[in-house]
């Protein structure tokens, strides 16, 4: 197989791919959770991807009515219920995500948690797959336009060469040369304190991001 189509295979399998930092667990402990109702409905992005944000609870809700909750179910709505389920349709493709909704020193942030079992995903590259968790920083506008930005993987990769932080992880990829965060949601929230807090003014700049509007506003 050669190297080149290797590689494009190898970017299309992986969910919000190598830019972006990930981690084994969730950016947030329970105690930084805070829901905000202003996500709620439909919005539409530059590259005319369609994203649907409902509350896992209202999800929940809607499902008991018309189905027999399984004890799994259950489970998720106890851990998520003050999570979002957001779905972005683009080019005829879904992918489905379960997002918690924390607050950090004043800021407002999303942690990002690939849905699993989803369509269309092979069912051997399924069994080699783990979904990882993903950071973003998110502010409404006074439009209320909804700007999403993901912690980029190349500013954390200098602050490791840099030797500014210290924070438990693994070297991954066939080259090593990603980053996987392995550290305590507790001590990931730390590392955020303290990112929040340098004096990098380019801090979230990054090639994963979208602006989001109301789709009512753009019909």
């Amino acid at each position: 197989m050669k190297i080149r189509k290797f590689s494009f295979v190898a970017i299309c399998i992986l969910i919000l791919s190598s830019c972006v930092v990930k981690s084994l667990n969730p950016f947030y402990t329970a105690k930084s959770i805070s829901f905000d109702k202003r996500l709620i409905g439909n919005w539409t992005d530059k590259s005319k991807g369609r994203w649907q944000i409902v509350s896992v609870e209202s999800m929940m809700e809607k499902d008991s009515t018309t189905n027999k909750i399984e004890e799994s179910e259950k489970k998720m709505y106890k851990a998520y219920k003050e999570s979002y389920y957001i779905t972005r349709e683009y080019k005829g493709k879904e992918t489905n995500y379960i997002v918690t909704p924390f607050k950090i020193k004043g800021e407002s942030f999303l942690n990002f948690f690939p849905f699993e079992n989803q369509d269309d995903v092979d069912v051997l590259l399924e069994k080699h797959t783990i979904y990882t968790h993903s950071l973003v920083k998110y502010e409404i506008d006074k439009e209320g336009r909804l700007s999403i930005r993901w912690l980029d993987e190349d500013k954390i990769e200098a602050l490791f060469e840099q030797k500014k932080i210290k924070i438990q992880h693994h070297k991954i990829g066939l080259l090593k040369d990603k980053y996987l965060l392995s550290a305590s949601s507790e001590d990931l929230e730390k590392f955020i304190e303290k990112y929040i807090g340098s004096n990098d003014e380019e801090k979230w700049k990054t090639d994963t991001k979208y602006t989001l509007t109301r789709a009512t506003d753009v019909e």
